[in-house]
Formats: structure tokens, sequence, C-alpha cells
């Protein structure tokens, strides 16, 4: 594919709203370019969102004659940004702050071929810093390779070039193409898709960070179902999520299932809200499924099967290289998933319950809703989580009982003196122990004293 020089027959005027913290930045690079008679540019997902009136917290620039890290220790310096990230071999800096992260990286030749080492036509537009701050948002619009603003205009993700040369590039483009898919809704151009299959197996050579970081983007898109189902189509989940790829097809066989448990899982992960903690839990709540099958009056029983899917999240969650935070709590979520409640539960046993679930119990709750909702209608394993939810408020209101542990993890740590660890688990489990045999609410000093006397106890400190 050739590449057309930016010419004035290029340029489109339009409305780049601006706020004042961005105006700000731009300001001052301006000012340090200006300062180092040096040139720059607006380029990229910023550029893109601005002109589709969609907010942005990714500030792309592009800029010759300085180097990338000494705007951005500018910025560092002179508006408070955190220190600057180099990273020498891209020729690239990134500073975070004021709700943007700024990525400075210098020119690769000209900009037509600076243009075509970019990932797609719609990401190859230029707005030049000069006439974007000076002219208030009033600005010319540079596209080299001269297809960026009619794929812009019609959606469609195109590569600069012959896309298995821009994937083999960076093949995080492929992800990258399947996150701006389900966030922005754009499609992907034949070639563009007919490449990913052959080159999908370079995913699995890229930083698992920023396998995790395109991921979580999905994962939180309303088009997470359909994104998900076009992974599995191009190959993308056998290489970035085996554990998902290998339910694909998987009948389940019992009367509470109408759907596979691949399109199950996909259906309880669009149900949660987005939350990337829930949404993580759904994704990977029954990926322990097939490992746990048998049968029992002619169809199929998984007892068990939420201890192996929270031993596969937690594989998932390591490898992705999750927080450790956020791996806890959705390893809690789906190791605990499995709430069999009936209406002949005493209201101890709901106070059990919500107590053993701690500052969980919400997500708990909607996670539950989210995976009956993709259930066969009307075939809920137990009542419904909505009556569960609708008892734990009459038990608050009438009674007034906390039902809660008054101390967290950090607090624990903090009491103990000691890391995070299992040790804190079986702190918070002793402490539940104690607020389920008691009929009134735990206090904090309690809490306290009780945790000093068991850490005594077992000599801990």
């Amino acid at each position: 594919m050739s590449v057309k020089k930016a010419s004035p027959g290029k340029h489109r005027k339009t409305s780049l709203p601006l706020d004042r913290g961005k105006v700000e930045i731009l300001s001052h690079v301006r000012s340090f370019l200006k300062h180092n008679r040096a040139h720059g540019y607006v380029v990229g997902g910023f550029l893109r969102d601005m002109l589709l009136g969609k907010p942005s917290k990714d500030l792309d620039l592009v800029v010759s004659k300085v180097e990338p890290a000494g705007l951005a220790l500018h910025l560092h310096r002179h508006l408070g940004l955190s220190r600057p990230v180099v990273f020498p071999r891209f020729k690239t800096a990134v500073t975070v702050g004021k709700g943007v992260k700024i990525e400075v990286c210098s020119f690769r030749g000209s900009l037509e071929e600076d243009a075509v080492g970019r990932d797609f036509t719609l990401n190859c537009l230029y707005a030049e810093l000069g006439t974007l701050v000076g002219a208030r948002g009033a600005d010319k619009v540079l596209d080299p390779t001269g297809r960026g603003l009619k794929d812009l205009r019609r959606g469609v993700l195109r590569t600069p070039v012959d896309p298995c040369r821009t994937l083999w590039l960076d093949p995080l483009r492929i992800l990258r193409a399947l996150r701006l898919s389900a966030v922005r809704g754009f499609k992907l151009d034949r070639d563009l898709r007919e490449c990913i299959p052959r080159l999908v197996y370079l995913v699995g050579r890229t930083a698992q960070e920023r396998v995790r970081a395109e991921l979580e983007m999905i994962l939180l898109s309303k088009r997470v179902l359909s994104s998900f189902k076009a992974m599995q189509t191009l190959g993308v989940c056998e290489i970035v999520l085996p554990e998902l790829s290998r339910i694909y097809g998987f009948d389940q066989s019992t009367p509470y299932h109408v759907f596979d448990l691949f399109t199950h899982t996909l259906k309880a992960t669009a149900n949660a809200p987005a939350d990337i903690t829930l949404r993580l839990a759904a994704l990977l709540h029954d990926l322990g499924k097939p490992g746990t099958r048998s049968m029992k009056g002619g169809h199929a029983v998984y007892y068990g099967h939420q201890e192996i899917s929270a031993h596969v999240a937690e594989d998932v969650l390591r490898r992705l290289r999750f927080p450790r935070r956020i791996r806890d709590r959705v390893i809690f979520l789906v190791r605990n998933h499995m709430i069999h409640y009936s209406g002949m539960w005493s209201d101890k046993a709901v106070r059990r319950f919500v107590r053993k679930m701690g500052p969980d119990l919400d997500k708990m709750l909607l996670l539950a809703e989210a995976d009956q909702k993709a259930q066969a209608p009307g075939a809920h394993q137990g009542i419904p989580a909505r009556d569960l939810r609708r008892r734990i408020r009459a038990l608050r209101k009438s009674d007034g009982i906390h039902l809660g542990l008054p101390i967290d993890g950090y607090e624990i740590m903090s009491v103990l003196g000691i890391d995070e660890g299992p040790l804190v688990g079986r702190a918070k489990n002793r402490l539940l122990e104690e607020v389920s045999s008691r009929d009134r609410p735990m206090s904090r000093q309690e809490a306290v004293e009780m945790l000093k006397k068991w850490a005594e106890s077992l000599r801990i400190r």
C-alpha cells in the first residue's frame, strides 16, 4: 500500500475540546519545544478520540530535535508529573499526572515515515502543537496516509502498510485491534482480520503486563461477549487464555444450562457490572468444571469445581501479572461462588454467610446474579441471589447488627506486625469464627485484643 504525503488537501478543520489540565500540559510542551527550537505533534489515540468527541487519558506526542526523556523530565519538574520511565530501545519516555498518561517519542524520519510505522491509519493523524494550543482548539489535522480520516469516519481499523508487517513489528497490536473494536466499536479491515490468525502465536512472546492491560480494557467494555468470541475465532484465546479456549463447545449437560460452558462464561461476564474484579471472577469462575465432571441421575454434576476453578484462576492471574490485591479478591470470589442458599436458611445462617464474605459480600451477590442470568431461564440452582440479598437487607434493618468484620486485612497486618501472606487470611478466618458465634457486633477494640491474644498463642510476636 503506497503512502501519500500530507498536503493542504489532507487538512481538515475540526474542533478539539481540551480541558484545562490538558491545555496546561500542551502549553508547557509547546514552550519547551520553542525554547529548544524543536518541533512536535499530538498524534495517535488522543487525537483520534478528540475527533470523535470522546474523552482520552492517553496523550501521545512525537517530537524532533529534542530527546523525549528531556521533555518528560521538564513536565515532571514544572507540572509535578511522575518521574519519567524511559524506554531507550523505542526512544520513548512516559510520565503520568493530572489524570493523563503522556508518552513522548521521537520521529522515525519524516512525517510519512513515522506514520507507516504506526498501528492503524486512524491513529496516523497528527496535529501541530503550535496551532493546537495557539488556536484554542481550532486545528488542522494532518493525514499522511491519506486514509486516516476516511477510516475514522467509517470506523474501520486498517494498517498503514501490509498488516502482517505491522503486526510483526509489534504483535500486541493484535490485542489492541480487538480492544479498539471492543471499546470504540471499530471494525477490522478484511486484510487485518485474515492476517491475525497467521501471526497470533507472536503474542505469546509479548510481555504479560502489556497483554494484561489490553485484556482489562476488553473485559471492561460493553462488547466483552462479542470481543471474546472474536478472540476465540481468530485464535487469540488459545494463546492468551488457553484455559478459556479449552472450554469452548463444552456441553454442560445439566437442566440448569442451555449454553455450552464457553458461552455461559461469556454471558456471565457480560452480565457482571463493569468492575475488573467482578468481570475477572465471572470469566474464571467455571474453568475447573471439565476436570470435575461426573454423572448422576442422567445429568452431569461438578462437585468441587469451584476449588479447581480457584486454582486455575490463580495460575491465570499470576501469569498475567495481576496485582496481588486483585488476585486475592478474584480467587476468593471464584472459590466461594457456589452459594447453596435456600429459603430454609435461618437468620443465623444468613449472618454467618455475610460474615464469611466480609468486604466481598456485595461483589459475591453480584457475581451470583450474573451467573444465574447466564443459566437456563427459570431453572436457577436454588433460590435466586436477589432473595438472599432481600434477607440480608431485612436483617440489617430489623436489628441493626453490623454483619461484617470491624477490621480489614491492612489493619490486621498492622496489629500483628506482619506482611501480606497466608497468615493474614488465617487471622481473618479466626475473627470470622468468633463473629459468627455471637449475636452482637464485634467492636474494633475487641477485634484488636482478640488478634493479640491469638498471636500470642501462636507465638507470632
